[in-house]
């Protein structure tokens, strides 16, 4: 069973570990995660004592390692500090939510240390408790955090000798471990299953994922959704046959069972908003493939005509969350993003991060920088680099002759070992390309937040993937560049012909558009204009949507 916590760094400096009991903790941890983040600057976190105080139900905090305020103020010789650090941490937390931290990591003073800071906590009536501060999980892999540690100070292994680990005594430990290094505080060690059964958190927000969405003359939204189905097919099929009408029922029993109809009036109210106001847009993906975004006005694919199957996008028997992704002018998405903040506010909403990992280029270049190889020679070989992933510079550079000439040389064996190392690890944070985040319950008590590099934007530091897993849902709100040259063409069209263009009716058998895609002529034409498209376009010669499909 997971422990969830953080070790988070007062505005004093001071370190403290904090772990969540039970969700009302996971919640007060978000909470403190976020209020660190948004009250600082961007990379520059600020937590005060007094924010501590305020969010510590139902955590249980344990003192830190030797940047924590009470074994500091021992080794700076200033137990009186010490023991009113401890009592204060005693008032906010309790006899039973406080534990003295005891690390030994083979260093000077470790042994002093911990007696210190035992006989302090027998004196109080505190626990202690017997832990490791972790930065690498096996010892191979210190090399890899020493690099990681110049990466993030932009410093070289040389310069940042102060800031690296002595030893290799960080790495996690075993039980029988631990019970050999800590064998004169038993207590100590036994305390750490104490704490393990003490917590027990539920990470499914599914009831919280979306807001309650404002139904006219409180109609349940099932029933506004089927509404505004049928008003939307009445418009679209002239008539609406059996067909559709059972299709609409269909899809409406899946949606309706499955809890998502307030999120496809979220969806469908982004998309309303964004026509009225002149903005194009246009649903796309598995969306498409289903008749009640169709008749929403969320997509323009009609699925009946084209045969599309639902349950590509949505069933009952397949696990996960529906993916929307509605495409707007680029030029005017940010009006849309504006909208969302603005109708269900700043405390609800937030953009999903994506996590950017270490590929080829970015490895040779951040490792070479720290093993202080030549600037020059480290940038040019990586851009000799054909592969993305950092596991495969090795056998991208085989033929590279400088690199034959130096083959024994330690430092370029071991750029080698740690690019394969470092492969896929966390590289920074960014905003997802579109990924809103929309929630019942504040997102501060269900993901920890922080400040976006543009300004005014707000991240959770959680990405698709997680928040798929803690059963949330995200809203994509894309920006297409060729959806603003549509619009203006549109624009263009009714002022010198006056003539208004509905792209849902546009046939799908104009000659002329086959006989243009077969000439390879597909520069501007969204999903057909790459290079090995155009190339292909001239073989395959579509005649027909499906040609293309397959094509």
């Amino acid at each position: 069973r997971p422990i969830v916590g953080a070790e988070l760094t007062l505005t004093t400096g001071h370190h403290v570990v904090l772990l969540a009991r039970n969700n009302a903790g996971y919640s007060n941890l978000c909470r403190l995660v976020s209020t660190a983040q948004l009250s600082g600057q961007k990379g520059a976190p600020r937590l005060t004592f007094d924010d501590l105080a305020q969010h510590a139900g139902d955590l249980i905090c344990l003192s830190g390692c030797r940047l924590g305020e009470i074994p500091a103020a021992l080794l700076r010789g200033r137990p009186d500090l010490a023991r009113l650090a401890l009592h204060r941490y005693l008032r906010v937390f309790g006899e039973d939510r406080l534990y003295v931290e005891l690390q030994h990591h083979d260093l000077p003073g470790d042994t002093w240390l911990c007696a210190a800071l035992a006989e302090l906590a027998d004196r109080s009536g505190v626990r202690c408790v017997a832990t490791n501060d972790v930065h690498y999980a096996t010892v191979d892999r210190k090399p890899l955090q020493d690099v990681l540690v110049c990466i993030r100070t932009r410093t070289t292994l040389e310069q940042t000798h102060p800031l690296r680990r002595r030893n290799g005594e960080y790495a996690l430990k075993s039980a029988d471990e631990v019970a050999t290094v800590f064998r004169r505080y038993p207590d100590a060690v036994g305390n750490t299953a104490r704490i393990a059964s003490e917590c027990s958190v539920d990470l499914d927000f599914g009831a919280y994922r979306f807001p309650s969405f404002e139904v006219p003359d409180g109609k349940q939204a099932s029933v506004y959704l089927e509404e505004l189905a049928l008003e939307g097919a009445r418009a679209r099929y002239r008539p609406m046959t059996s067909r559709v009408r059972e299709q609409i029922d269909h899809e409406l029993r899946v949606i309706a069972k499955l809890g998502l109809s307030e999120y496809f009036l979220i969806v469908w109210d982004i998309v309303r908003y964004a026509r009225e106001i002149g903005i194009l847009a246009q649903g796309r993906g598995s969306a498409a493939n289903s008749i009640v975004a169709y008749c929403l006005g969320i997509t323009n694919v009609d699925p009946i005509k084209l045969e599309l199957l639902f349950e590509r996008f949505l069933s009952e028997e397949r696990a996960g969350t529906p993916d929307i992704d509605i495409d707007f002018a680029n030029s005017r998405r940010e009006e849309v993003i504006q909208y969302v903040y603005r109708k269900y506010g700043a405390d609800h909403t937030a953009m999903v991060c994506t996590v950017v990992t270490f590929r080829g280029r970015s490895a040779v270049r951040d490792v070479g920088k720290a093993l202080g190889l030549p600037p020059a020679r480290v940038d040019r070989l990586a851009k000799r680099l054909e592969s993305r992933r950092a596991s495969k510079v090795e056998s991208d550079l085989l033929s590279d002759e400088e690199l034959d000439a130096n083959a024994d040389d330690p430092h370029w064996r071991m750029l080698f070992d740690l690019c394969r190392q470092i492969d896929g690890f966390p590289r920074h944070l960014s905003i997802h390309t579109g990924g809103m985040l929309i929630t019942a319950r504040p997102l501060v008590e269900i993901v920890p937040l922080e400040r976006a590099t543009m300004p005014g934007r707000v991240v959770c530091q959680f990405d698709k993937d997680d928040i798929e897993a803690l059963g949330l849902v995200k809203i994509d709100i894309l920006a297409l560049g060729m959806l603003s040259a549509v619009q203006d063409c549109l624009a263009l069209v009714k002022q010198h012909h006056g003539t208004e263009i509905d792209l849902a009716t546009l046939p799908l058998d104009d000659p002329a558009v086959y006989d243009m895609l077969c000439a390879g002529d597909a520069v501007g034409l969204f999903q057909v204009e790459s290079r090995a498209q155009m190339a292909t376009l001239p073989r395959t010669r579509p005649r027909t949507f499906y040609d293309i499909v397959t094509e």
